[in-house]
């Protein structure tokens, strides 16, 4: 059976193809969340957070933007506040302008609502209160989601990593090869860089964000399955 075992690029693919799939598994997680319907009881005990995805997803649903903006609005600083209630304002409108709900996580619906409130004024939170619950909800999904994902970027990490690692050891001109493997960690390096992605966790759905981190990764690996055969004749028995 030795000599079955797969060249290091097929190795490579095979790792960045499960890495892939674990990002997919995620979509799939947040997908089955996103569907859920939220039930009464599910918002009295649930956890809330208005954030950017909120907003956008309330504008969708024609929330009038002064509705949305006083949701998204940041406390105004405390030393305004105060030279503001030296100039005479009043406190109900201190008070608006100290509150932010956006990014606060609320756990049930009354302490939510509680927050929203003194933002829109009693009117307004009683008429959107159905499309605030709903866009706010912070789903629940199985912890098994997690595991398998987990497990199976775990396989594709260790087909992955080392195997680079090892692939430019062996490659590599003997007078460079410290030079070169040194290389293979800043790729990692900027690879990780790109994980900035994160900033788009608020503002896409949970879904999309895997899918598209999900889709990087086959892209990649369809490009490693395509490099194969020059990679091979240029590196034999590695």
């Amino acid at each position: 059976m030795r000599g079955k075992e797969p060249a290091t690029p097929t190795k490579m693919a095979i790792g960045m193809t499960l890495t892939g799939l674990s990002f997919f598994i995620l979509f799939f997680a947040a997908r089955s969340g996103e569907n859920t319907t939220p039930n009464e009881s599910m918002y009295s005990s649930g956890n809330f957070r208005i954030t950017e995805r909120t907003l956008n997803n309330l504008r969708g649903e024609g929330v009038p933007e002064d509705v949305v903006e006083k949701l998204g609005a940041k406390a105004v600083p405390d030393d305004v506040l105060q030279r503001l209630q030296s100039d005479g304002v009043s406190e109900g409108v201190l008070t608006k302008m100290r509150t932010e709900v956006v990014d606060e996580k609320y756990t049930g619906e009354a302490k939510l609502m509680e927050a929203v409130l003194p933002v829109l004024g009693p009117e307004q939170a009683q008429t959107y209160r159905p499309q605030i619950l709903r866009h706010s909800y912070l789903f629940k999904v199985s912890p098994f989601w997690l595991i398998l994902a987990y497990a199976v970027v775990t396989l594709g990490e260790l087909m992955l990593s080392p195997m680079g690692l090892s692939l430019v050891s062996k490659v590599a001109p003997i007078r460079m090869r410290g030079l070169l493997m040194g290389g293979w960690f800043v790729a990692t390096a900027i690879g990780n860089k790109l994980t900035m992605i994160g900033v788009y966790w608020d503002k896409w759905f949970q879904s999309s964000f895997f899918a598209i981190l999900g889709a990087c990764a086959l892209v990649m690996a369809v490009v490693l399955v395509l490099l194969l055969k020059p990679l091979k004749k240029a590196m034999p028995g590695v």
